[in-house]
């Protein structure tokens, strides 16, 4: 190995070894929460019988899928996380929040429609307020991954045909629910089955960020 390239060797390794740390040092760099400071109720999708394209099997297998993946990175942090039972139903989940006066509210979904439709979009009570800054960290951190349409935050409190949706409009803490992408188009469902643990990751990340910037005085220091 002649000089020349031995020194683009050494620097290829400075900038790997450099990246490595970086990766390291921003996953270290998650907020920590002092105990029982913030909780969240965490409401991964009851529907057995929404069932998705291909291999997806149903809304519920997978967004819960999601949720074990969020749910120990929240705890591992200091986050005080209720989950809700899949046999129970969406107004049972918004009165146990309420009951617990949890801090923020976070239903996980996927999508569906006509088969052709694709996108993430993420669903807060009514713009203007917490409710949607929570939204956003989460629109904004899917879409670090997901390279499908950004269908942004929309309100849900005239979601149905001037109804509003529930898990949203009922709680009383903020709350967002994120309809990850189209479980029922087939790129849209192959990228889901593909990239669980990522999704969950990422779901994570903005939920501990967005605790983190409401609640500061709750952060470990």
């Amino acid at each position: 190995m002649n000089k020349i390239t031995l020194v683009f060797a050494l620097l290829a390794a400075f900038v790997v070894s450099t990246s490595v740390n970086a990766q390291d040092s921003e996953k270290k760099e998650l907020p920590k929460f002092k105990k029982d400071s913030v909780s969240l109720w965490l409401s991964p999708s009851n529907q057995i019988h929404n069932i998705g394209f291909g291999e997806y099997k149903s809304e519920m297998q997978r967004m819960n899928e999601v949720a074990d993946v969020v749910e120990p990175i929240l705890k591992e942090h200091g986050v005080k996380v209720y989950r809700n039972d899949p046999e129970e139903s969406i107004r049972d989940y918004t009165r146990r929040a309420n009951e617990l006066n949890v801090d923020l509210y976070f239903a996980i979904h996927s999508n569906a429609f006509n088969g052709k439709a694709r996108g993430t979009v993420v669903f807060c009570h009514k713009k203007g307020g917490e409710g949607e800054r929570f939204a956003k960290r989460i629109n904004d951190a899917l879409m670090e991954i997901y390279e499908g349409p950004n269908r942004g935050i929309q309100e849900g409190y005239k979601f149905y045909n001037g109804k509003p949706m529930w898990e949203t409009s009922d709680s009383h803490m903020p709350a967002c629910l994120v309809e990850v992408a189209f479980h029922d188009n087939e790129e849209d469902s192959k990228w889901i089955l593909a990239n669980i643990k990522p999704i969950g990751e990422a779901l994570a990340k903005a939920v501990l960020e967005h605790l983190a910037a409401e609640h500061p005085d709750a952060v470990e220091k």
